[in-house]
């Protein structure tokens, strides 16, 4: 496992790297505008760099190397999967010599090649959509895997991701109501989780990665997209799995081999995952907001809002999550 570990964003993904970091003995060090008030991301923190920069504004790529030689870390985390900037911060890292948790630039590079990925689903024996007609109304499904670099792969749930607007996805739920309300469910399930584990096994990738298929109104599945790193709706599969994604993402970058009793975990329960979105004025400052507190145990809310600063700009535009968990759907749906 890392000693210390540089985390190379701002907001609720750097606030979920460090209370992990905190859990398992290992130093969190994040990067701050100098002279800005404490953020979350930075109270969550053991240490924090400050760096002159505009907080409104992502981490200036110029300045990564000093950064990470001040840091003195030996591995840096990159958030969530799907950020823009992540082929500058994964780069820099790889030249720094220090372990990159949550991507790898080769396989980065061949999912942005469509040619690439496709020539990948053909030897898992996978569709594609590109294979496809125009496909109508499709639902679309995430099944989360987890890959090692001894070889291993294991599927650990998915996620249906259908309520979402051209930009965003606004609802996150596990397990897919699709598959709970099939006759086939639970063999379509598996089918889904051999296809994803064959396609993580050919791209070589050792991490977290989310092989994204679209369910056409038949039933058929094909893969829309690969995406590598820490889901953004992390929580509502922790929820269901019990298992902490972020500790896993570790493990498996310092070279640890998945560990036994992940293949044998059995997602259980129900959990939905609401993005809470500010459509309008995202430069403006946050002068108000709190969360209720939970009720019960099976809700959670996160935000990296605080009252004083603009929203972080790795998070933008989302201010908050709520995921909710119950044992059955329609609990989990009333809480």
């Amino acid at each position: 496992m890392f000693d210390k570990v540089l985390i190379l964003r701002r907001g609720e993904a750097a606030t979920r790297v460090a209370r992990t970091c905190r859990r398992l003995g290992v130093e969190s060090i994040v990067v701050a505008p100098k002279g800005a008030p404490a953020s979350r991301h930075v109270e969550a923190a053991d240490r924090s760099i400050e760096v002159d920069f505009d907080e409104a504004k992502p981490i200036p790529a110029e300045q990564l190397p000093a950064i990470l030689e001040q840091a003195g870390a030996d591995a840096a985390h990159l958030g969530y999967q799907g950020q823009p900037e992540i082929f500058e911060l994964a780069s820099a890292a790889e030249k720094a010599d220090i372990a990159v948790v949550g991507t790898d630039l080769d396989v980065l590079g061949a999912l942005t090649d469509p040619a690439t990925l496709r020539g990948a689903a053909e030897r898992a024996h996978v569709r594609t959509v590109h294979d496809a007609e125009a496909l109508s109304r499709p639902r679309e499904i995430g099944v989360l895997v987890a890959a090692d670099s001894h070889g291993e792969t294991t599927a650990i749930a998915e996620c249906d991701r259908s309520l979402s607007t051209s930009e965003h996805t606004l609802i996150h739920e596990t397990p897919s109501p699709e598959l709970l309300f099939r006759s086939d469910g639970e063999a379509f399930r598996m089918a889904l989780f051999e296809s994803a584990r064959r396609l993580a096994a050919e791209l070589r990738y050792a991490g977290l990665l989310e092989v994204k298929f679209h369910i056409d109104p038949s039933g058929l599945a094909w893969v829309s997209d690969v995406k590598i790193g820490l889901p953004r709706h992390h929580t509502l599969i922790e929820m269901v799995t019990s298992v902490d994604l972020v500790a896993l993402q570790l493990q498996i970058a310092s070279g640890e081999p998945i560990p036994d009793e992940l293949e044998a975990v059995e997602p259980s329960g129900h959990a939905l995952d609401a993005s809470i979105l500010a459509l309008d004025q995202q430069d403006a400052v946050v002068s108000s907001f709190s969360v209720t507190p939970a009720p019960q145990g099976g809700v959670r809310a996160t935000s990296s809002a605080t009252v004083g600063l603009p929203l972080p700009a790795d998070d933008r535009p989302l201010i908050a999550k709520l995921t909710t968990y119950a044992p059955v759907r329609h609990r989990a749906l009333l809480s």
